[in-house]
């Protein structure tokens, strides 16, 4: 059986799998604490928008 070279990582589906699911997550995490923190600093004009047009 030949040496495996060092200089690479090969790594399995799985493990490929699990570090783009870890990106994806962090991502979706940090969208949703922007999206909130935008509509926590700009909460009157959302709240002005919501009683004009469904209140």
């Amino acid at each position: 059986m030949g040496k495996q070279s060092t200089r690479h990582r090969y790594r399995t589906r799985r493990e490929k799998n699990q570090a783009v699911s870890r990106i994806v997550r962090i991502l979706l995490i940090g969208g949703v604490v922007f999206f909130l923190l935008l509509l926590i600093k700009n909460w009157r004009e959302w709240w002005a928008y919501y009683k004009t047009y469904f209140y």
